[in-house]
């Protein structure tokens, strides 16, 4: 494969890695909460749970570009039906955040919200909009 081919591919799965722990960090702290008041495409549970999918999503990514890495630089290490036994239970992870995830995998500020009723007012306040909201927010701010 071409060098620019593999610096760019690296490139973009870097970038996407990126802002999967972004997301998923801001999501499982609970700075970024809008997310679980809208019912996106990708929804197949009765409450959302798609912004827990950049975490969830990081270890799939990481191993898969390991992977890839090694296979470019002549390491098979994994033949292609062993690297998806390797990657399936990764993907299942993630997947998961598409329909339910186990209560003991939800932060704390999701399980009370779930506890509460699950009022969407709550999440659609301006100060959980967006995953980048704790780099512009103040310490001082209550969660």
């Amino acid at each position: 494969m071409d060098v620019l081919a593999i610096l760019l591919a690296g490139t973009v799965i870097l970038l996407i890695t990126l802002y999967c722990l972004i997301s998923g960090v801001a999501a499982m702290n609970g700075t970024w909460r809008s997310w679980a008041a809208k019912r996106n495409m990708y929804q197949f549970g009765r409450h959302s749970y798609f912004g827990f999918l950049g975490i969830y999503l990081l270890p799939f990514l990481l191993v898969g570009s390991f992977l890839a890495v090694c296979a470019e630089l002549g390491l098979n290490w994994f033949d292609g039906v062993n690297t998806t036994y390797v990657l399936a239970p990764f993907m299942l992870l993630a997947v998961a955040c598409l329909f339910r995830l186990p209560r003991f995998m939800l932060p704390a500020w999701y399980k009370d919200w779930l506890d509460r009723g699950a009022n969407k007012d709550e999440v659609l306040k301006p100060e959980y909009s967006s995953p980048f909201t704790w780099l512009r927010r103040s310490g001082n701010v209550h969660r």
